[in-house]
C-alpha cells in the first residue's frame, strides 16, 4: 500500500508513462508519490527541474560506467554527477515537505540518506525520472500532465 493516495490524474499518467517506457519502469510507485507530491504542493516546476537533473545523473552515470575510473575525463564527469545527485535529491526533499509523513519517511530512508544502497536506490528512481522528462520532451504543452497542465 502507498503511503499517499494518488490522485486519478497522476495514476493516468503513470499509465501512460509505463506504456511510454515499454514497462520499464523499476520505481513506479514512488515516481507516483513524487508526481503526486509535486502536483499538491505545486512545484510543477521544482519536478521539471528535478527530471532533467534526473535525466542528467541516469546518462552521466552510464557513461561513467562504460569509461571506468581510469579513463579520460572521469574525475571531471564524477563531479557534475555527484552535484547533480545533491541537488536532485534536495528538489525531492522539497516537492516532498508537505506530503504525508510515511511518504517523506520512506524516500528519506530509500533514497535520500547518503549511503550505497540508497544511492543505488536513487539512481534507479533517476533512471524513472528521466522517462518523466522523454515523455515531456515528446509531448510538449501535453494535456497529459499533473494537474491536467497544457
Amino acid at each position: 500500500m502507498l503511503p499517499m493516495p494518488l490522485s486519478r490524474s497522476t495514476e493516468e499518467l503513470l499509465t501512460a508513462l509505463d506504456d511510454f517506457s515499454s514497462s520499464r519502469l523499476t520505481r513506479r510507485d514512488d515516481l507516483g508519490i513524487l508526481l503526486e507530491a509535486a502536483k499538491t504542493s505545486e512545484t510543477l516546476a521544482g519536478l521539471d527541474e528535478l527530471s532533467f537533473l534526473a535525466k542528467f545523473a541516469h546518462r552521466t552515470y552510464g557513461i561513467m560506467q562504460r569509461i571506468g575510473k581510469d579513463g579520460q575525463g572521469y574525475e571531471g564527469l564524477w563531479r557534475e554527477f555527484t552535484g547533480a545527485v545533491e541537488r536532485s535529491q534536495a528538489l525531492a526533499g522539497r516537492i516532498l515537505e508537505s506530503s504525508p509523513p510515511a511518504a517523506r519517511d520512506l524516500f528519506t530512508r530509500r533514497y535520500l540518506v547518503m549511503s550505497p544502497g540508497s544511492l543505488e536506490e536513487f539512481l534507479a528512481l533517476c533512471y524513472d525520472l528521466s522517462w518523466y522528462k522523454n515523455w515531456n520532451i515528446d509531448r510538449p504543452g501535453g494535456s497529459h500532465l499533473p494537474g491536467g497542465r497544457t
